[in-house]
């Protein structure tokens, strides 16, 4: 069963949430920000009654899932749900990044301060949006969401924050309607790299030589497009393989190895980072699973 999810306020050193109490802008039902340094607990099943949801990644990879489909959101990438539409993160947690997110009302006359008819007209463009995965140039409108939300932890600007969120969402509306842009040979073969040499020890500099660029050029490249930085990639791809080789029975010494780090502890390390389980709970996880079947 989908939960009917209702935001409460929340201030912590990661994740800040602000609800309509705190934002006092028409149709913002709420206003978040959360920047995970290490993976935190996956989203259930859910849905928010009569709002469009829209879940911006300003870097760091997150996973959603919505009508059976895996959507996954790398940097500059912004998720779009209809309202009621049921989404989570599966059984995936959310991995380490920074995301913004915002809900806003479809039953308001006059959202974000507009009048009726400029207000009807965003509403409507908004139902016209026909797919959950919407490619931005990231920096721009990077920009603006994040002056948008350091705004609204200041009291006295909700004009201000209505009209940099008025941008966002016209600029998010192009985007939506325009061809994505797609990825750029060079980060495609560094990609095909990657997965082709996934149990090597994969330097960067022999990646940004692959897409002859500088090492710093190459990273920055990489970062625009994918949202991430490439060794942070580089280890989200070892640890889905390594969960492949855990459950097919391999020792924790052997997988560190077979995927080049350096030590164990380092590979566990790593894995509790996306994961939020050690390689150990993981597998007594999967043991317990399958003994309940």
């Amino acid at each position: 069963m989908a939960v009917k999810w209702v935001d409460e306020y929340n201030y912590s050193d990661n994740r800040i949430l602000l609800t309509e109490k705190e934002l006092s802008i028409p149709g913002v039902r709420m206003f978040g920000m959360q920047n995970n340094q290490k993976a935190s607990l996956p989203l259930c099943d859910h849905y928010h009654e009569d709002a469009f949801e829209i879940v911006f990644s300003a870097h760091g990879n997150v996973i959603f899932y919505t009508k059976g489909k895996e959507y996954r959101l790398n940097g500059g990438t912004a998720f779009f749900l209809h309202p009621n539409e049921v989404h989570s993160t599966h059984e995936t947690p959310l991995s380490p990044g920074k995301f913004y997110w915002f809900q806003l009302e479809t039953q308001v006359l006059n959202l974000l301060f507009l009048e009726a008819d400029a207000s009807a007209a965003l509403i409507r463009q908004l139902m016209n949006i026909s797919h959950h995965n919407i490619r931005t140039d990231n920096r721009e409108i990077n920009s603006i969401i994040t002056q948008a939300f350091a705004l609204a932890m200041q009291p006295g600007h909700e004009m201000m924050v209505a009209a940099y969120l008025q941008i966002f969402l016209h600029l998010l509306i192009q985007f939506a309607t325009a061809s994505q842009q797609p990825m750029t040979p060079d980060i495609s073969r560094a990609l095909i790299y990657i997965y082709d040499h996934i149990t090597s020890e994969i330097t960067l500099e022999e990646l940004a030589d692959l897409c002859a660029l500088s090492l710093s050029r190459f990273k920055q490249k990489f970062r625009d497009q994918m949202g991430v930085s490439p060794r942070n990639y580089i280890n989200q791809q070892k640890i889905e393989y390594a969960k492949t080789l855990l459950k097919e029975g391999g020792s924790i010494t052997d997988v560190s190895m077979a995927l080049g780090f350096s030590t164990s502890s380092y590979f566990s390390y790593i894995f509790k980072k996306h994961t939020l389980l050690t390689p150990t709970e993981f597998i007594q996880n999967r043991q317990l699973d399958y003994s309940k079947t």
